[in-house]
């Protein structure tokens, strides 16, 4: 789960830099706040997240790993509803699905964001 996140993320960086940037180690990225998903003194802020040891985190409750997980869902959702695209979820054994547009479906992933994150990739690849 740690590489395919990370992969997710690094594909993000690489096709939209002005929402998500790479930071100085590999498993740390920088998501671009919005201000209708989080609010900030200033209008240039970003968050960090990272990539690192997210399975680990997840399963022993560390609330941070949480924190970030839910700011990229909403920011997904935020970006899907500027493009005026649907997304929607289903959730199974194997994982969560995101679909967005009723097409770009996702990989079954471990959480919903990373679903979403893997949605949004094939949207901005379309």
């Amino acid at each position: 789960m740690n590489r395919t996140y990370q992969q997710l993320l690094s594909k993000w960086s690489t096709l939209a830099p002005d929402e998500c940037v790479k930071a100085d180690h590999n498993h740390k990225f920088k998501v671009r706040i919005l201000p209708s998903v989080e609010k900030r003194n200033s209008p240039n802020a970003w968050r960090l997240v990272t990539s690192d040891n997210i399975a680990w985190r997840l399963a022993n409750d560390q609330s941070i790993v949480l924190v970030q997980l839910n700011f990229v869902l909403l920011t997904i959702m935020h970006h899907c509803a500027i493009r005026h695209s649907n997304i929607s979820f289903t959730f199974a054994d194997a994982g969560t699905c995101a679909v967005i547009c009723n097409g770009l479906k996702s990989q079954p992933q471990a959480h919903p964001a990373i679903a979403a994150l893997d949605a949004y990739i094939q949207l901005l690849e379309f």
